[in-house]
């Protein structure tokens, strides 16, 4: 009798073992199927940004106010709103001020670039010449360059490019 018992108690043990695991190895399994899925929606996301990454996405508030750059077109208004709620909810935080910093920083510069008349015209394109030295224009450009370094920085990061570009 004392065999039986050693029996049923060494089945039902390895039973509720055999079902722990297979309960453990699911829950694994489904986490890191959630977690490809929010690395796939954020290498989605975070490469629209940086197609997007322009002033015309920018926060800055006031529409009406001369001198506004953000989004004037319907459109431009629905890119940002999408962007802005896709972030929210697949980024990060430190993302989204980032991106708002980068945005308005590309929007300073641009402004400054149009009212300033730095656009030369040759042959029917319009392009801003390499040697301009103006104070104000090399400040905001050096902000512009430092705020989407930072961005890209962020965003690599948190999809983890670079570890997987490792040798």
């Amino acid at each position: 009798m004392e065999q039986l018992i050693g029996v049923i108690t060494g089945g039902v043990i390895a039973l509720g073992a055999g079902i722990l695991t297979a309960w453990f190895t699911a829950r694994h399994q489904q986490n890191a199927v959630r977690a490809k899925d929010l690395w796939d929606r954020r290498a989605t996301l975070y490469l629209e940004l940086l197609v997007n990454l322009d002033g015309t996405m920018s926060f800055v508030v006031e529409p009406n106010a001369p001198g506004y750059y953000g989004p004037s077109t319907p459109e431009q208004f629905q890119k940002r709103r999408d962007l802005a709620a896709r972030v929210d909810l697949f980024g990060s935080p430190a993302v989204r001020s980032l991106w708002e910093a980068a945005t308005t920083a590309m929007g300073d510069f641009n402004m400054h670039v149009v009212e300033g008349g730095y656009l030369e015209r040759s042959f029917n394109e319009t392009y801003l010449p390499d040697n301009i030295t103006e104070p104000r224009f090399l400040e905001l450009k050096a902000a512009m360059d430092k705020a989407e370094a930072e961005l890209v920085k962020r965003l690599r990061h948190e999809i983890d490019v670079d570890e997987h570009l490792k040798p």
